[in-house]
């Protein structure tokens, strides 16, 4: 049970001193850090646990240089490479991932935008069918976009845009220099301004400070996301970014904790390197304030496997849940729970959408 000392946030969240003080909590603290945050979680999204899978629809060959990424082309890594797929093996690994127990499903492409009428053709056409074949909240994350191809995206299903900031802005030129953190932010306005649901977040340990990590908590908090997806660095060989790999387990708790104490009515996903950063701790991120986590694979990397999170979600007393088309309406979210009686329903290992 909850101490009597430990109350919930405001939905406006922590003021930022106390984030920054929270975000270096080690043992007790961070113990008495969680148990509020554990709070904050069931306070304002009760037992519910989102789920959302990805395909890594164009690989490889982007001429970014983003440090932490092995899809760059200014790196030499092993990472696969490819075109962009096609409309039906799209749909087909939304509809898989929806079967298995996925609410929310985002179409990935490397590359600074997609700018292509090929490319853009194609990924309008799988968003059609997976409307037509699913309820599954249709995200895209495609770089940069202008508004204009937004706006037609959504015209054929598109519901959500994710393009994370990355890092904190007075991190971001030590990431990447290609693009600057302002274009980050007006890729999120953009997709703000066409009515479109933004997931953002970034990556933790690329060699930022604790004082960094709030910072780009609170510039999120500022642009009012709707989602915030939690990434902790999984270095990649070859990558300049895997030499300033620098985070620990407990500061993962702690970022999650902080992430949800300033955002405590926000969906707060835990993603890519959960597993390789949090090890004996992990099934502990629902406990920490996350509400969501991708399940499946990344976009380079290998994830866990859909049981293995259905049994940790269970073992938590929590409910994992899917999104109908009214996808920012609470009280009409459909329960996919493992067992879920109606046809054609699957508890089975997700696809490799990584």
């Amino acid at each position: 049970m909850p101490s009597t000392t430990v109350s919930v946030p405001p939905a406006t969240g922590i003021p930022v001193d106390e984030a920054l003080r929270l975000i270096r909590a080690t043992g007790a603290d961070l113990e008495r850090a969680i148990e509020r945050a554990n709070l904050a979680r069931d306070h304002f999204k009760g037992d519910e646990v989102r789920l959302c899978a990805i395909t890594n629809a164009k690989s490889g060959h982007c001429p970014e240089d983003c440090g932490f990424c092995s899809q760059s082309s200014k790196y030499q890594t092993d990472a696969p490479e490819y075109r962009l797929r096609s409309a039906e093996e799209l749909s087909h690994d939304a509809i898989r991932a929806w079967e298995a127990g996925a609410g929310e499903f985002s179409i990935v492409a490397s590359g600074r935008a997609m700018t292509k009428e090929r490319e853009l053709a194609e990924v309008e056409a799988a968003l059609r069918t997976i409307r037509e074949k699913t309820t599954l909240l249709r995200c895209a994350s495609l770089g940069l976009q202008d508004r204009a191809s937004l706006e037609r995206l959504k015209a054929a299903g598109l519901q959500a845009v994710h393009h994370n900031l990355e890092t904190a802005r007075s991190h971001h030129p030590n990431i990447v220099t290609t693009h600057n953190y302002d274009d980050e932010v007006e890729a999120i306005r953009t997709a703000r301004a066409v009515g479109l649901h933004v997931c953002s977040g970034g990556i933790f340990g690329m060699g930022e400070t604790p004082e960094q990590r709030v910072e780009m908590l609170e510039a999120l908090r500022e642009l009012d996301v709707d989602s915030v997806p939690l990434n902790f660095l999984n270095p990649r060989p070859g990558t300049p970014v895997a030499e300033k790999y620098n985070i620990t387990l407990e500061e993962c708790l702690a970022v999650i904790v902080v992430a949800r104490l300033m955002m405590p009515a926000k969906e707060i996903f835990v993603c890519g390197g959960r597993e390789v950063n949090l090890g004996q701790r992990l099934d502990e991120i629902f406990r920490a304030g996350a509400n969501g986590t991708m399940v499946g694979n990344y976009l380079t990397t290998m994830g866990r496997g859909v049981e293995k999170d259905l049994q940790a979600i269970g073992r938590q007393g929590l409910r994992p849940v899917g999104i109908t088309e009214s996808a920012t309406a609470p009280a009409k979210t459909r329960r996919l729970a493992a067992g879920d009686p109606r046809p054609g329903r699957s508890t089975a290992r997700l696809p490799v959408l990584g």
